[in-house]
């Protein structure tokens, strides 16, 4: 096949494929909140909007804090479920917790 330039083969430029076509899923980043750690969505870690409770962390030490208000225990939510939360922060414990950055 030829390398022509077309709708679903747009001409090679020095971006790259996902600044030219976008992201495909819902979510574009992820960041671990390692055990024993805090992180604040804030400044530079705006934009966070799911969550995942890795295994060890659904104890009830590790806690999201939701942007809107109100705390969420680990042991509140299930291992391995990504939850739409919006976390303003979050407290890690026994386990690491995975953070998604959400497509707008």
């Amino acid at each position: 096949m030829a390398n022509n330039p077309g709708p679903y083969n747009p001409p090679a430029t020095g971006q790259n494929q996902f600044n030219r076509l976008g992201f495909p899923g819902r979510y574009h980043s992820a960041l671990t909140v390692a055990s024993g750690t805090t992180v604040n969505f804030t400044g530079s870690n705006y934009g966070y909007g799911a969550i995942l409770i890795g295994t060890g962390s659904n104890y009830g030490r590790t806690q999201i804090h939701v942007a809107g208000g109100g705390v969420i225990a680990g042991s509140d939510l299930s291992i391995g479920t990504i939850y739409d939360i919006t976390p303003s922060k979050v407290e890690a414990y026994n386990g690491n917790v995975y953070v998604f950055k959400r497509q707008q």
